[in-house]
């Protein structure tokens, strides 16, 4: 049986149509309501009660791959609609950021659980969705990069304590582009192979996104402008992700200059209900990044792990306002530095 609360995606992404439909600056309705409903739900609903994971049921793996090809369908709706020429300006922007919300909240999730399947199609699938932002390189730099050095000075998807999101997100793009770059090189020369040929997956990827973008410069100028702007509100949600997931928690050198493990105390985690409702448990980011290939349904609360004042979305307009991000965060920062090292 799907659990009915992972459903709770796709109730944000129907408003997305629903918006289309009734025109207008009613396009912006998924963009408007995604981030006040999730934190009105977050503060009226409260916290769930530590609960072991749920069994990883066929119906319960099915939901991300279904969201995708429902987000994507979406897309592809929005696009028509925009290369209308009937349709407006305010309409055409509401539908793009809107369809950038609901990729960037909620199509990067399953996007995510996809990328680290062990199944070469639900990789596929993942690897679809991030080809129409134009983001296909985040699984390298995600699964080899971030995975390895998350917390650390290495990591540029790690947010430095006091940085603020403006600073931490041309820094974050641009050392994931450079990083998967190097692992893809590093990967190709352990395999005794050419770094640059057809098996340079990065070559692939961008070969990939350029004939996207070729194909969308067929059917005009106002599809290519859709798509460009549902790419950079869908990428800046999922670095502003990023910021807030591990903001300021450091993993120590041990006597040897060796990195400590990564523990639970180097990862933000959120215990809101609807925060992991609508977000397939990402709240429990510890135990993700503690077992990697763990599907999301069976992902858990784990005892000591850093805790968010409030669910991701509080925490993503929270760091839009960096004088109160760090008059938050910092001291909770300290609190788990002081926890773990006394």
């Amino acid at each position: 049986m799907v659990p009915l609360r992972y459903l709770t995606p796709f109730a944000f992404l129907v408003l997305l149509p629903v918006g289309g439909w009734l025109g207008g600056a009613w396009s912006f309705m998924a963009a408007g309501a995604t981030p006040l409903c999730l934190v009105g739900l977050d503060e009226g609903l409260g916290e769930e009660a530590d609960r072991a994971g749920a069994p990883n049921s066929p119906a319960a793996r099915s939901l991300p791959r279904i969201y995708i090809l429902m987000q994507l369908a979406v897309t592809i709706w929005a696009a028509v609609v925009v290369a209308r020429p009937e349709t407006g300006f305010v309409e055409a922007a509401g539908l793009a950021v809107s369809c950038g919300v609901t990729t960037g909240v909620f199509g990067f999730v399953a996007a995510h659980e996809m990328i680290h399947s062990r199944n070469v199609r639900d990789r596929a699938l993942g690897l679809t969705l991030l080809g129409t932002v134009l983001y296909m390189h985040f699984r390298i730099a995600h699964v080899y990069g971030h995975h390895r050095r998350a917390a650390t000075s290495e990591d540029p998807a790690t947010a430095r304590l006091g940085e603020s999101l403006y600073a931490f997100l041309p820094r974050s793009i641009a050392g994931q582009l450079r990083e998967a770059w190097t692992f893809e090189l590093q990967r190709l020369r352990r395999a005794h192979r050419r770094a640059i040929g057809v098996g340079n997956r990065m070559i692939g990827y961008a070969a990939i996104e350029a004939g996207f973008l070729l194909a969308l410069a067929f059917t005009g100028a106002r599809v290519v402008a859709f798509f460009v702007a549902t790419a950079m509100v869908a990428i800046f949600l999922l670095e502003s992700f990023n910021y807030v997931a591990h903001y300021g928690l450091s993993r120590r050198s041990t006597e040897r200059a060796r990195v400590e493990p990564l523990g639970p105390q180097h990862s933000w985690n959120s215990s809101r209900r609807i925060n992991n409702a609508a977000l397939f448990n990402m709240g429990h980011h510890s135990d993700h990044h503690r077992r990697t290939a763990r599907p999301y349904a069976q992902l858990e609360a784990i005892s000591g792990a850093a805790q968010l004042p409030a669910g991701y979305a509080a925490a993503l307009l929270t760091a839009l306002v960096p004088p109160l991000w760090r008059r938050i965060m910092d001291p909770k920062v300290a609190v788990m530095a002081g926890r773990w090292t006394s």
